[in-house]
């Protein structure tokens, strides 16, 4: 347990030291704006699985000197294929072909890696853990983040950056729960020797079957696979309805796809799935009606978390991340209103965008009979009906 406590002001506080809220600390500090990372858990380990980072976040990562190239795998093709049997229905390549035409790699990585890789950018006197935050008022220049069993801050500004299930959010914009998309995923790590047969495990692999699909893909060092495994039932199970997660085995997963002729080498990935094992309600938030009060505002999943099928929600943190530094390097926290409207103004409408997608990729990777079909016959054409997520680059005004 950390023993530091603060009762003096604080410019920047950040409420959250996940992808986001480190990212915005490294673009805060390195314009020069004082910053102080507030994590309730009592590290900044991560007990996540695999993360994706397309060329829209690696890009900016890279600008501000943090390169999870040097510790990810990168693809070198996708490919889609059948539940029952793994044929190849389309593959494409990834690699240095997505490079040359997005700007940047596209990488995968186990998140405590590339949280490794943020946090070492940020001096650890400006990471403070073990701290919950419980009550948020605004006072006169300046904001007061109240947290248990530890002393006041008083903050300039503050930046909720904590997640779907966040603190902050329901200061700035009203209780505003996540909503359940219907489906149940699973996800794990498995070595790639327990599973032999499955084909190119460094690939990003869509396995997509009636009601159900499969994500699995190598990271890191390409020793380990991850996977992720949803189904969307009939009727969601009665604990969604007070929890998002519940505790489960492989072996009911594993039940789960055997009785729905899933291929035995999906089978096999499921079989050796390791460590503590949970079934996840997916969530993603309705639209925010807005995304700033006073000297409070949101980023990342606090106010725009999409579905997990577009594998876009480290990459549209990053990019608030990168456009709030931007604008609050450029004016300063006394400008923090202008700073605020137009970083709104900027990411609304993409973060939007980039939630729908994922709604409907959710929708497009579990098609049947001949919806199914029309979708392979459509697949050739998907780098560039999705182009405009990996492509994108950020911009942040200028002074005038």
């Amino acid at each position: 347990m950390e023993a530091w406590s603060l009762n003096h002001d604080v410019d920047v506080a950040v409420v959250g030291g996940g992808l986001g809220g480190l990212t915005l600390a490294i673009g805060l500090l390195g314009a020069g704006v004082s910053v102080d990372v507030f994590e309730q858990a009592d590290d900044l380990r991560e007990v996540g699985a695999g993360v994706a980072l397309a060329a829209n976040s690696t890009r900016l990562l890279d600008r501000l000197g943090v390169r999870p190239e040097s510790a990810g795998n990168a693809p070198p093709d996708v490919h889609f294929r059948r539940w029952d049997d793994g044929t190849l229905i389309w593959s494409h390549p990834v690699g240095d072909w997505y490079r040359e035409r997005m700007g940047g790699p596209f990488l995968t990585l186990h998140r405590a890696t590339l949280r490794r890789l943020l946090a070492e950018a940020v001096p650890p006197e400006r990471v403070h853990t073990c701290h919950r935050l419980v009550g948020i008022d605004q006072e006169l220049g300046g904001v007061r983040l109240r947290f248990a069993g530890r002393a006041d801050v008083l903050a300039r500004i503050a930046v909720g950056v904590d997640g779907i299930h966040s603190a902050v959010r329901g200061h700035v914009a009203g209780a505003i729960a996540p909503v359940l998309s219907g489906e149940i995923g699973f996800r794990g790590l498995i070595p790639v020797e327990r599973c032999p047969d499955m084909p190119t495990p460094t690939s990003m692999q869509f396995w997509c079957g009636p009601g159900t699909h499969v994500v699995a893909f190598g990271i890191d060092d390409g020793t380990l696979i991850n996977l992720l495994a949803v189904h969307q039932p009939d009727r969601l199970p009665d604990w969604t309805r007070t929890s998002h997660r519940t505790a489960g085995s492989s072996t009911e997963a594993l039940a789960l796809f055997r009785g729905l002729g899933w291929d035995s080498r999906i089978l096999g990935l499921i079989d050796n799935v390791g460590g503590d094992m949970h079934f996840w309600a997916l969530l993603d938030l309705p639209p925010l009606a807005r995304w700033s009060r006073g000297r409070v505002v949101l980023a990342g999943d606090a106010v725009h978390a999409p579905l997990p099928h577009q594998g876009q929600g480290a990459g549209q943190a990053i990019e608030d991340a990168y456009v709030l530094a931007g604008l609050l390097a450029r004016a300063g926290t006394s400008g923090y209103p202008d700073a605020f409207a137009t970083y709104e103004r900027l990411r609304r409408s993409r973060a939007r965008r980039v939630q729908h997608y994922s709604r409907q990729a959710g929708r497009f990777y579990k098609l049947e009979g001949a919806a199914a079909g029309r979708r392979d016959a459509a697949l050739p054409g998907l780098p560039e009906r999705i182009r405009w997520i990996h492509a994108h680059d950020v911009e942040v005004p200028t002074a005038h």
